[in-house]
């Protein structure tokens, strides 16, 4: 086993002023369902395997363990913003991290859901968002933004990216699902496919990007990777996939963005 973590990354991402990164479940100490770089304290994992992956993910920023940035990910549409590297944030719960300082290491853990990477290149702020669809239909990318606008962010020049998630041919949903989305609008009914008389799939990636065009985000500024987790087995978790096959929970990915600080 290669212990060393490379992550996929996104061109819209690619900017000399920040390290960003996708990571897969590959090139890291767990084994088993965790296999191999777990970086959730929330699974059947040793803490000394999960700090290790975490060291490995910190390695590729070129920081210290002590400068990644996770938080108590609940679901919901709280947004985290991080002024210094002596905030704690472990126990907060939220599923969104801003900053505009250098050298913090904002981290998001999925296994299914989308991980969402944002940057201003002009006012040099970055975002890591953690989007189900609870958190969608209670708008935290909105929310999200809202946080760069007021931190003076135009939001024509913000760079979204959405990496591995469970995929528009995988994600098979309920009625009631389905009903609560168009309870909300009933134009959220072009994010679902019929399946058969019982089941529908939902685009997740889709509402995800539609959001950020109504909040005024650029349709060039937003790009998906358009990887299933579901699908690729050996690429990426999925808590689905384990949910499916009754195998038991699975380790969680993380994906990480950080501003690089400026040579003096």
């Amino acid at each position: 086993m290669s212990n060393k973590a490379m992550p996929l990354l996104n061109k819209n991402l690619n900017f000399k002023t920040i390290t960003h990164g996708f990571f897969t479940r590959k090139g890291g100490f767990s084994n088993k369902n965790n296999s191999s770089l777990n970086c959730s304290f929330n699974t059947n994992d040793t803490i000394l395997n999960i700090k290790n992956n975490r060291k490995l993910v910190c390695d590729y920023h070129k920081l210290n363990i002590e400068n990644l940035k996770t938080v108590k990910q609940v679901h919901s549409n709280k947004v985290l913003t991080i002024n210094n590297l002596e905030q704690k944030t472990n126990e907060i719960e939220a599923d969104a991290l801003v900053t505009n300082q250098p050298n913090l290491i904002l981290g998001i853990l999925t296994a299914d859901c989308a991980p969402v990477l944002a940057f201003d290149p002009i006012n040099k702020i970055i975002a890591a968002i953690h989007i189900g669809w609870k958190g969608a239909i209670k708008n935290i990318l909105s929310n999200t933004i809202d946080t760069f606008i007021a931190m003076n962010a135009n939001t024509q020049n913000i760079k979204l990216a959405i990496g591995p998630c469970i995929g528009p041919m995988s994600y098979e949903v309920k009625n009631d699902f389905y009903d609560n989305f168009l309870k909300i609008n009933i134009k959220n009914k072009k994010y679902f496919t019929n399946l058969n008389s019982n089941k529908l799939r939902f685009n997740l990636p889709e509402y995800i990007h539609d959001e950020a065009l109504n909040k005024g985000v650029l349709n060039k500024n937003i790009s998906n990777l358009k990887r299933d987790t579901f699908i690729e087995k050996e690429m990426f978790f999925s808590f689905r996939r384990n949910y499916v096959k009754n195998i038991g929970d699975c380790g969680r990915m993380i994906s990480t963005i950080s501003i690089n600080k400026k040579n003096d």
